[in-house]
């Protein structure tokens, strides 16, 4: 896997790690789930790193579920109004994966379990 080199490249890779995570799980490939899960957390990691989280916050508009609960699950520590809004209509809308991941988010976050 390549370096990350600066914010622009690690919120790149995590729009298509999200976007494949997603895909993945809907298509019961665990181990491609497990590995973009990894670069997920990498992108995160980079972008905790310098303080820059919150860049995360464009996509919680994203067009697919599945980015926009993973960025509101990062973004509850530091947006949690914001990121709250998104996983709640989220785990409110139609049925689905994400709506269940929205959900355990929040339910998790509320019980004071979810470290992120």
């Amino acid at each position: 896997m390549t370096k990350i080199k600066d914010e622009e490249m690690a919120l790149e890779l995590f729009e298509r790690a999200a976007i494949e995570h997603v895909r993945s799980n809907e298509n019961s490939d665990y181990k491609s789930a497990n590995r973009n899960y990894d670069l997920i957390v990498k992108a995160v990691a980079f972008l905790k790193n310098r303080g820059e989280v919150g860049l995360l916050s464009k996509f919680l508009s994203h067009d697919s579920d599945g980015v926009r609960v993973w960025a509101a699950a990062y973004l509850l520590p530091i947006q949690e109004y914001d990121a709250v809004k998104v996983l709640d209509a989220i785990a409110n809308g139609p049925r689905g994966i994400q709506r269940l991941d929205a959900a355990t988010t929040l339910s998790e976050w509320q019980k004071g379990n979810l470290k992120l």
